[in-house]
C-alpha cells in the first residue's frame, strides 16, 4: 500500500498544480494501475490531463464529480482487472485530488484578486504595474505612452438602462481594449468607469480613435441597442527609461482630470500642464487663508451712458493679490466654483461692496447702482437669499443701490432655482441682472419668465471686426424686446467707437468695457468718479 502521508504532502505543494499532481500520482501509480487522470471543467468544456503512463486503457474509467469539475481515472492497459478494494482506493485518490484541486483554485483566485479586476478580468492597478514591470525588461519604454481613460457620462447609462446593463457595457469596453492590445502592451481596469493603458506610441492615433468612440451593444427588454461610449483621455508620452511607476499612471490621471474639468476629450500631460495643475492645487489649499488675510480685493468697473459718457452704475470684480502679483480671475474663479468655495468669495465681495456704499453715503457722495456677481454654485445653498438680505441690512444699504448679477442657466434643472431666487430678490426690493445674456439655455425664456431689472448682452455678440446686418437684427431684437418688457440693457466688452455707435443706433444706451474704463482698484475708481461724474445730479434724479 502506498504512503498516504507522503501522497498528501506531495499534493499540498501548491506552487504548481501540474508538478504537485504528477509527483503525487507517480507515488500511487503502481498500487492502483494508474495511467492518467483527467480533470474536466463541464462549464467551460476544458480538459486537463495528468499522464503518468502512456499505455492507457481509455475504456476503463472511474469518475468522481464535484461542482463543475469531473475527475476521471484511466487504468493502464495491462490486462489487470480492478477489485473492490482497488476501486475504493481509486475513489479515495480522486476525492483527494479533487480537494487539492479545489484548494489550488481558491488560492489562485485569491492571488488573482490581488491583481485582477473582478468585473472585467483585466489587470487592476497592481496587476497593471506588475505587467509593465515584466515588459520593461524587454521593451524600450521610451517608445510607449501611458493612458488614463474615464468614460464620459457613464452614470447616465446606468440611469437609463440599469446597473446590470451598465456592467455589461463596461465589460464590452474592457473587451475592446483587450482585443486591441498587442503582447507588448498592457490595458487595465481600475474599477467603475476608469481604465489605464500602456500602448506603443506608433499606435497612439488608433488607440485614441477606439477609446473616444467605442460602440457597445446594450440589451434592454430583449432589444439590442447600440451605444457609443466616449472615453475622456489623459496621456503621458514616456521619454525616459527611469520614469517611475507613479508617473506612468498619475500624470496621465491628472491630465484626464484636467480634460474633464475643461470639457475636453484628449489632453496630454506636459510640464506646462503639471505647473497649471499644481497652481490649481495651491489655490484650493490657500484660498481660505488668503481670504481671511485680506489678499482678495475689490476692483470696480463703471457702466456708462453711451451718449453722455457719464457713469450710470458700477460692477464689483474680485482680484487676488498674491505676493504682490494679481492672479487673473479666469484662473481662480473656475477652481473655486468646482470646489464650491466660490460662495465664500461672492459673499465677501457683497459685504465689501456694502461697506463701501455705506461709507460713501455717510460722506455725502452720490451713489450709483452697484452690482455684485453670484455663481451658479451659490444657488445650491438654500439660505443664499437670507444671507444676501442680511448683509445688505447689516450695513443699512438701500436696496435700490444693489444689483445682484446672476449667470444665465445652461440647463432646465437650474432654471426653477434661479427663478425662485430672482423672485425673492424682487419681493425684497433688490434689483437683479442677467450676466452673459445670450449664452445660456434659453435666452428668450429668461426675458419672459425672469422678472429681472437688467440684462447684460454678452461681449461675444459684438466682439468682431465688422458688425453686419445679421448682428443688427439679432442684437436689435434683444434690445427691443427688453425695452418693451421694461428691462434695462447693458452691453459688455465694448472696446471701440464703432461698437458703441452700433449699439447706440440700436437703442442700447448703456455699455461697459475698455473703451470707457478698465476695472480699477478702489482709490483709482474714486478719483475716476470725481473726474467723469455720473448722470445723476443728486440721489435718484437723472440729468436731462
Amino acid at each position: 500500500m502506498f504512503d498516504m502521508a507522503k501522497f498528501v504532502e506531495y499534493l499540498d505543494d501548491n506552487n504548481d498544480l501540474k508538478k504537485s499532481l504528477i509527483k503525487a500520482l507517480e507515488l500511487v501509480k503502481e498500487d492502483i494501475h494508474l495511467g492518467k487522470i483527467s480533470i474536466v471543467n463541464t462549464v467551460l468544456c476544458e480538459n486537463f490531463d495528468f499522464v503518468v503512463d502512456e499505455n492507457i486503457d481509455e475504456k476503463c474509467q472511474i469518475k468522481y464529480c464535484h461542482d463543475e469539475y469531473v475527475y476521471i481515472f484511466f487504468k493502464k492497459k495491462d490486462g489487470h482487472n480492478l477489485n473492490i478494494k482497488e476501486t475504493e482506493i481509486i475513489d479515495i485518490v480522486l476525492r483527494m485530488v479533487s480537494m487539492h484541486h479545489e484548494k489550488f483554485m481558491l488560492i489562485k483566485k485569491a492571488k488573482d484578486a490581488e491583481f485582477i479586476s473582478h468585473n472585467t478580468h483585466l489587470p487592476n492597478i497592481k496587476g497593471f504595474m506588475k505587467e509593465i514591470s515584466k515588459l520593461r525588461e524587454n521593451v524600450d519604454i521610451k517608445k510607449y505612452n501611458s493612458y488614463f481613460i474615464n468614460i464620459k457620462g457613464f452614470g447616465l447609462i446606468n440611469k437609463i438602462f440599469g446597473s446590470k446593463q451598465g456592467d455589461e457595457a463596461i465589460l464590452s469596453f474592457a473587451n475592446a481594449l483587450r482585443d486591441f492590445a498587442f503582447d507588448d502592451e498592457v490595458v487595465g481596469h481600475l474599477g467603475g468607469d476608469n481604465f489605464v493603458a500602456f500602448i506603443n506610441r506608433r499606435r497612439h492615433e488608433d488607440f485614441i480613435n477606439l477609446v473616444t468612440m467605442c460602440p457597445v451593444i446594450i440589451k434592454q427588454d430583449n432589444v439590442r441597442k447600440k451605444v457609443n461610449l466616449i472615453g475622456v483621455v489623459g496621456y503621458k508620452v514616456l521619454k525616459s527609461d527611469d520614469v517611475t511607476y507613479d508617473e506612468i499612471v498619475s500624470h496621465a490621471s491628472l491630465a484626464c482630470q484636467y480634460a474633464r474639468s475643461t470639457k475636453k476629450i484628449v489632453v496630454e500631460s506636459t510640464n506646462e500642464l503639471m505647473e497649471t495643475i499644481n497652481s490649481v492645487k495651491n489655490i484650493e489649499r490657500t484660498f481660505k487663508e488668503e481670504l481671511e488675510n485680506g489678499n482678495f480685493i475689490v476692483y470696480y468697473q463703471p457702466k456708462f451712458d453711451i451718449k453722455s459718457g457719464k457713469i450710470v452704475g458700477v460692477e464689483a470684480l474680485a482680484r487676488w493679490n498674491k505676493d504682490g502679483k494679481l492672479i487673473p480671475p479666469g484662473l481662480f474663479i473656475p477652481i473655486l466654483e468646482k470646489s464650491g468655495e466660490i460662495i465664500d468669495l461672492d459673499l465677501f465681495m457683497l459685504e465689501t461692496l456694502c461697506k463701501d456704499i455705506h461709507n460713501y453715503r455717510n460722506q455725502g457722495h452720490i451713489i450709483v447702482p452697484a452690482s455684485c456677481n453670484l455663481s451658479r454654485r451659490d444657488f445650491e445653498f438654500s439660505d443664499i437669499e437670507d444671507r444676501i438680505i442680511n448683509i445688505i441690512r447689516k450695513y443699512n444699504v438701500q436696496t435700490r443701490d444693489i444689483v445682484i448679477e446672476v449667470t444665465e442657466t445652461t440647463n432646465l434643472e437650474e432654471k426653477d432655482r434661479l427663478a425662485q431666487f430672482i423672485n425673492t430678490m424682487k419681493k425684497n426690493g433688490i434689483m437683479t441682472s442677467v450676466d452673459d445674456f445670450g449664452t445660456g439655455y434659453s435666452s428668450l425664456s429668461v426675458l419672459r419668465d425672469f422678472k429681472v431689472n437688467e440684462i447684460k448682452i454678452d461681449r461675444s455678440f459684438i466682439n468682431r471686426d465688422e458688425l453686419n446686418n445679421s448682428d443688427e437684427i439679432i442684437i436689435g431684437s434683444i434690445i427691443d424686446m427688453a425695452k418693451r418688457l421694461n428691462i434695462d440693457v447693458v452691453c459688455e466688452g465694448v472696446e471701440n467707437e464703432m461698437q458703441a455707435n452700433f449699439l447706440l443706433n440700436l437703442g442700447c444706451n448703456n455699455a461697459q468695457g475698455y473703451l470707457y474704463c478698465k476695472p480699477l482698484p478702489k482709490l483709482e475708481f474714486e478719483a475716476f468718479m470725481q473726474k467723469v461724474g455720473t448722470v445723476y445730479d443728486k440721489e435718484g434724479t437723472v440729468k436731462k
